[in-house]
């Protein structure tokens, strides 16, 4: 399996001409968005130093110039939706202590669009700092691509943001529809691993794009299948790892993902909270919310972990079920009487003795006239 290699970085300045403009060097250095960043996940030793000169080589061909906050927007492609206060406090007293260290990248798209460094634009607006110092790049193709590309792997990106922009990758990709996405995703996995081939796929993400292609083709996907599996290769994410902690954030209750984003309430916390539903509590919905923004406060203030918060989930659940009052039994009597009945079917009437029908008309007629004689006002 042929695979692929890192960049060096510092190579590919080197014969460039010096200009002030960006547009000869921007395609360059897009194209390493992706290889950089899997860099930073395998944790290479090297890559800090190359980033700092790659920045060096960048900032000594472009004007770095100084530009107002009001004149700068966010990237509505931005795949990190969430900018937690802690955070943007961080950032702010860095900015106090020791100034802009780095340019922000901006944007060329009518109005100047964030690429990189919207932590640093908000922080500064909190400042009440009246400018930033900027690097301008013509807009780039694939821009969400792009930005996804720069935040995919990065430790601090939430797994719900990150659910969402890989779906809007894909969707942008493939034709498919969003919703779609994780469904189809979790019914190729799921055969994949009961035809013990799942395995196959994850040897594929460090294999070359022909060689990826042609093993999805050999794994008797369908053409959707296929392509979503494909482009989450080229992204280097494990379909497996996506399906199983990244996609259910998407079907989080929305007080779920508003903790996430609003109070850092961690994905896989999150995913444990997701069972505290009206159904589990037998409870009405506005109920269950209830109990789960009571019991997600308390997570977020104990600072519990996943397997204590699982735990207060399974007592949670425990407590609030047997605190429900058991219904009479007659209640119960009621009860099945109801679905049994709800189980006739025309077709049964269709091969019923007419002898059975006037009995059962007769049975009902009476029943009916006792109903109704409760129900009646008094």
């Amino acid at each position: 399996m042929s695979a692929r290699k890192a960049p060096n970085l510092n190579n590919y300045f080197s014969g460039a001409k010096q200009s002030q403009q960006l547009s000869a060097a921007e395609e360059e250095i897009q194209r390493l968005k992706a290889e950089i960043e899997e860099l930073r996940n395998s944790g290479s030793a090297e890559l800090e130093a190359q980033l700092k000169a790659l920045r060096e080589q960048l900032q000594s061909r472009a004007e770095v110039v100084s530009i107002s906050l009001e004149q700068i927007q966010p990237n509505p492609e931005q795949p990190r939706q969430t900018f937690l206060p802690e955070s943007i406090s961080s950032m702010s007293r860095s900015l106090s202590k020791d100034g802009q260290l780095e340019p922000i990248i901006l944007v060329e798209r009518g109005d100047l669009v964030l690429f990189d460094g919207e932590r640093r634009w908000r922080s500064a607006k909190n400042l009440g700092w009246q400018s930033l110092q900027a690097v301008i790049i013509p807009e780039p193709t694939a821009l969400h691509r792009k930005a996804l590309l720069t935040s995919l792997h990065r430790e601090d990106l939430n797994p719900l943001d990150k659910a969402e922009a890989i779906v809007r990758e894909l969707a942008d990709n493939t034709g498919i529809d969003a919703v779609d996405i994780p469904r189809l995703l979790s019914t190729a996995v799921r055969r994949l691993n009961k035809q013990g081939r799942m395995s196959q796929v994850v040897e594929l993400m460090s294999a070359a794009e022909a060689e990826q292609k042609q093993g999805l083709a050999s794994l008797g996907l369908d053409e959707q299948e296929q392509a979503i599996l494909w482009l989450l290769l080229d992204l280097q994410l494990n379909p497996a790892s996506i399906d199983a902690n990244i996609f259910p954030m998407l079907s989080l209750a929305i007080d779920l993902k508003a903790a996430i984003r609003e109070s850092g309430l961690f994905g896989v916390h999150a995913l444990a909270l997701q069972k505290l539903s009206a159904k589990n509590l037998k409870s009405s919905e506005q109920k269950a919310k209830s109990i789960r923004v009571k019991t997600t406060q308390r997570v977020l203030a104990e600072k519990l972990s996943a397997s204590k918060t699982r735990k207060l989930v399974k007592e949670v659940i425990t407590a609030q079920v047997a605190s429900q009052p058991t219904p009479p039994r007659q209640v119960k009597q009621i009860s099945k009487a109801t679905a049994t009945l709800s189980e006739l079917s025309g077709e049964m009437f269709d091969q019923a003795e007419p002898s059975q029908l006037l009995e059962l008309k007769e049975l009902l007629t009476q029943k009916l006239a006792q109903i109704d004689e409760i129900l009646k006002p008094h």
